[in-house]
């Protein structure tokens, strides 16, 4: 019963039509209590990498109806889930909260040994698995040979804005450590690079030590990636629902977080944004068995391609995109897209990074997200405004994390991700009126218009209209601007410009004004 009052809460503003808004006394709801169902079991299952390409590229799965996304409260904001959790965008975080991120402890210990618990050889930069002195596993992760810090930063850096704007990630640190500080477990496993899994053993472990760089300490830099809590479950699909969760009701693609995440990944260069790069966890808390929804493996972002700097292509075009190599066969290459042409710094702990060239519109993964095709302008907007909310200095403080020793490659990153920034707040935020930040001070409407905030636009003339509303058949009367804030019940201000119109309800209860809808 709780979950279907709170699908009806949330949709009930975002897909009827405007004659007939209505609105809850919740209303807007702050939080989805997707959590609300006790979970008995969940089955764990594996997607195939090969399969999500294949059908998100020769198929299209989930629904492309147009529609807007149904996740959103009656603000058109997205409620704290087991999805997302409203965070820099809402409140902003301290310089020393967005340094820490999603981090709630050190990283492996140091005192004592770790144990080698499980290894993989496959590409360019193997990894493996340690358990530490306090029990707690980590993924170790390394630079390829050619892209010192490359990877590493780029994978700690992206975890912590991820975290900042909302998404579960992760805990991910930095770290260093020498060779007499590992051990190998009898029992630890190797999955080599034609798939088959043997017995680990220390000529093993050798071998995977000398693939990769030194420090002039004796010591390997690593990202250590501590597993996360709860059973892992799979990943989870950018399209329907997982069948045997019973809070998850609204179809992924239609979920504006994930529809949003275009613009963030758009932003951070997160080509490799797909589902395989998900997991759902089966958690336990207070009693009750919930799934959590995580965003993993940020090692392809900013300019890194995990493996080595990230390709010419990435972010421009799809794997696959036959009319485009047709051009240019026909053509007999006299034809080609901007990005061969493309000159990078070259930096090698950035990779193949830039923002003078990067279009938030037209940027693309490595193949088709149902949801990302599925996000409309008020989606992207949504995104944008938390986009904003990292001013320069946040941006720097997030970068230094990554620890690149060649300040003027840091420097590089941190101004290209000024400049995408700054692109993104130009284009979307001009796709519908950025009047926004609605409140009631002292019996008078106040706002801001972020897009002249952000010195994205100059600030257009205005004019409002303002109704009386009946919350229940959204019925509405005109009223005197003067006198609409005074009454009990529900008033419309209506705001238009040349950007569009924004309708913004207003709640008086008890003398206490209450923004509780917006729509645009």
């Amino acid at each position: 019963m709780k979950q279907a009052v709170v699908l009806a809460s949330l949709i009930a503003f975002s897909t009827q039509p405007v004659v007939a808004q209505s609105f809850r006394p919740d209303d807007p709801l702050k939080v989805d209590n997707d959590t609300a169902i006790n979970v008995k079991d969940v089955a764990k299952h594996k997607l195939s990498d090969y399969y999500d390409f294949f059908q998100n590229t020769f198929k299209k799965p989930g629904d492309r109806t147009s529609r807007s996304a149904v996740n959103i409260n009656t603000l058109g904001e997205v409620p704290d889930s087991s999805w997302f959790q409203n965070r820099h965008g809402a409140v902003r975080m301290s310089a020393d909260e967005l340094v820490l991120g999603p981090n709630a402890g050190t990283g492996p210990s140091v005192d004592g040994p770790w144990t080698v618990i499980g290894a993989k050889t496959e590409g360019i930069t193997p990894g493996f698995r340690i358990r530490d002195s306090r029990g707690d596993v980590y993924l170790l992760k390394f630079d390829p040979p050619r892209n010192r810090e490359m990877a590493t930063a780029a994978e700690v850096i992206s975890t912590k804005f991820f975290y900042a704007i909302g998404y579960n990630v992760p805990e991910n640190y930095l770290t260093s450590f020498t060779r007499s500080q590992l051990r190998v477990d009898p029992k630890a496993t190797l999955v080599d690079a034609a798939g088959h899994k043997r017995n680990f053993k220390e000529s093993d472990l050798e071998a995977i030590l000398k693939s990769i760089h030194r420090q002039e300490d004796g010591s390997y830099r690593v990202l250590a990636s501590k597993f996360l809590s709860g059973t892992p479950v799979g990943p989870f699909t950018y399209h329907g629902t997982r069948p045997d969760d019973p809070n998850d009701i609204f179809p992924h693609e239609h979920r504006r977080e994930l529809r949003g995440l275009r613009v963030f990944s758009a932003w951070l260069n997160h080509d490799d944004s797909r589902a395989i790069n998900s997991l759902d966890t089966l958690v336990e808390k207070e009693g009750r068995r919930f799934v959590r929804h995580y965003l993993i493996d940020f090692g392809s972002t900013l300019g890194s391609g995990s493996t080595g700097a990230q390709t010419y292509r990435a972010g421009w075009e799809y794997i696959w995109e036959p009319a485009s190599a047709l051009q240019r066969i026909v053509t007999f290459g006299l034809w080609d897209r901007k990005w061969p042409r493309v000159a990078y710094p070259d930096y090698e702990s950035i990779g193949r990074f830039e923002g003078v060239h990067f279009d938030p519109e037209t940027w693309r993964p490595e193949y088709p997200n149902p949801a990302f095709s599925n996000m409309q302008d008020e989606d992207a907007y949504w995104a944008a405004k938390i986009v904003m909310a990292f001013s320069d200095d946040d941006i720097r403080a997030i970068v230094k994390t990554g620890h690149l020793s060649n300040g003027e490659a840091e420097e590089y990153l941190i101004q290209t991700l000024i400049t995408r920034r700054d692109k993104i707040g130009r284009h979307w935020l001009s796709r519908v009126s950025s009047f926004d930040r609605f409140a009631v001070v002292d019996g008078e409407l106040r706002f801001e218009h972020l897009a002249s905030k952000y010195g994205c636009a100059a600030r257009p003339k205005l004019s409002t209209a303002w109704f009386s509303v009946d919350p229940v058949s959204g019925a509405r009367n005109p009223l005197n601007g003067a006198d609409a804030l005074k009454s009990e019940g529900y008033v419309l201000a209506q705001l238009t410009s040349a950007e569009g119109k924004v309708d913004v309800y207003i709640r008086n209860a008890n003398g206490r004004n209450e923004i509780v809808g917006v729509e645009r």
